[in-house]
């Protein structure tokens, strides 16, 4: 039974219509309409196989309006009917997806036998029209060799397949990119070339294409290739509109992005890479500041001092003032390097840092900063135990001292606040200042600080660790570390 929709603004027309059509077996009208706004919503809830429509509908706005019609129910079949006898005219809506076109004098002669033939899969159009028939033939051919052209020199690989998903044509392409033969892609249902553990989503998403419950779908996944092998492809899926060969439901496009997987995981390979030596040239960095600062004190420092003492007892034992005054003026210069010595083996490599631990570290560290530069900086250490590695610990400390340095020479903060706290086996550290913030969008790599954090990051990435940094123009920002407590 073929069910029908007839669409004209003539209420007697369509009464006509309905009256000849009832008479004919086999056919079934469904629904009426004079407006183009209700023939949408019709066809869309009463899903006829058919519709008979008037060009002259209101608001139809012709080509457009039956392209439209096609995109929201693709199944249905339209025969136009109009006056018009224009060579374009009649072609144009052809080319837009009607499947017949009627003339209005002679639509009641021609109407039943133009229903059949349409639901036969063929194209109708009135006899009266027979040159353009021709006209609409040649351009047929014309965009059948242009789609020729394109399907077979493409470098994507395409394949039509029928509604169980078998390939019913395949082009080169696609043939190179799975190492089959045309005769042996034939007929062969598409998910042979899918890897067992994805099957059932692309079988899943092809039946959704085939109930109309999805315009098409996209994925990127491996296609086993004849020799075993894989290869990596994005998939594109539409249905195919033609509906003059019955056994093509759809088309599949398939680009060959091996190439780029391989890049991507090249890219990978060498961001991991980077990644190391960024780590190694930081731990070199670290092992040279602790053995600078390990001469300073076991060397340098142990001199000054034992120059000292000698100085010392030489002043005790001088016979006149004369020579007690320069030995003192010695003394307090030996003193003062001694001092200088001291500070700066600290910052090169705070003993701190190993004997009593990070959170302790900066805690020294926040003093130091606040001497200096007079910004108030408080440090609330969890108590609780916190198992880093010299690695981890070294990192970290270096972290906060780089971001304590950038607060003071950018932030124009007031205020700084360290938080150290355990969350099982993760250790977080949060930096928040009071001053002008950033700017910055949360994580964002860009703007003047983005190297600094980039690199940050990068760091922190290579031992499992995380950044976030979160910042508003005036209200400050805040900067989160967290890092495996072991590694």
């Amino acid at each position: 039974m073929t069910r029908i929709l007839l669409a004209d603004e003539h209420q007697i027309v369509r009464q006509g219509i309905r009256t000849l059509l009832e008479k004919e077996a086999g056919f079934e009208v469904v629904g009426e309409t004079s407006t183009a706004p209700t023939l949408m919503l019709l066809t869309r809830d009463l899903a006829p196989d058919l519709v008979l429509l008037d060009l002259a509908l209101p608001d139809l706005q012709g080509v457009e309006g039956i392209r439209q019609i096609l995109a929201a129910s693709p199944w249905v079949k339209i025969i136009v009917m109009s006056m018009y006898t224009d060579r374009r005219f009649v072609v144009n809506i052809l080319k837009a997806g009607a499947a017949g076109y009627l003339l209005k004098d002679c639509a009641f002669e021609e109407l039943t036998k133009a229903i059949r033939a349409v639901q036969g899969h063929k194209t109708y159009i009135s006899s009266g029209l027979s040159d353009i028939a021709q006209d609409y033939i040649d351009a047929l051919r014309a965009s059948e060799v242009r789609f020729r052209t394109i399907f077979e020199g493409t470098s994507m690989g395409i394949a039509l397949v029928n509604k169980d998903g078998r390939i019913v044509e395949s082009n080169p392409a696609l043939q190179q990119m799975l190492g089959y033969s045309q005769g042996e892609l034939l007929n062969q249902v598409f998910t042979v070339f899918t890897l067992p553990e994805e099957t059932s989503r692309c079988q899943m998403l092809f039946q959704e294409l085939v109930r109309g419950e999805r315009e098409s779908y996209r994925v990127e996944k491996k296609f086993i290739r004849k020799d075993g092998t894989t290869t990596w492809g994005r998939l594109a899926v539409t249905p195919f509109r033609d509906d003059s060969v019955e056994d093509q439901f759809a088309l599949c496009m398939i680009e060959d992005i091996t190439d780029q997987k391989q890049a991507v995981k090249d890219i990978r390979t060498y961001q991991e890479q980077l990644r190391s030596v960024a780590w190694e040239l930081s731990l070199t960095e670290e092992r040279e500041r602790r053995r600078l600062a390990t001469d300073l004190h076991d060397h340098v420092g142990q001199i000054l001092a034992l120059a000292q003492i000698k100085l010392g007892a030489i002043r005790e034992s001088a016979s006149t003032t004369q020579l007690v005054e320069p030995m003192d003026e010695v003394r307090r210069l030996i003193e003062q390097t001694i001092q200088y010595t001291r500070s700066l083996t600290f910052e090169l490599s705070p003993p701190i840092l190993y004997d009593l631990g990070f959170a302790a570290a900066v805690e020294w560290l926040a003093e130091l900063i606040q001497d200096q530069h007079g910004i108030a900086i408080k440090v609330r250490a969890d108590r609780a135990a916190m198992p880093l590695n010299d690695e981890i610990r070294v990192l970290l400390f270096q972290t906060v001292r780089e971001l304590l340095v950038n607060v003071v020479k950018h932030a124009n903060a007031k205020n700084i606040q360290v938080f150290i706290v355990r969350e099982e086996n993760v250790l977080q550290v949060r930096i928040e200042d009071d001053g002008l913030g950033l700017g910055l969008p949360p994580d964002t790599l860009d703007g003047p600080y983005g190297f600094g954090f980039f690199s940050i990051r990068e760091r922190l990435k290579y031992m499992g660790g995380h950044l976030d940094v979160a910042s508003e123009p005036g209200w400050g920002t805040r900067v989160t570390l967290r890092v495996p407590l072991k590694y």
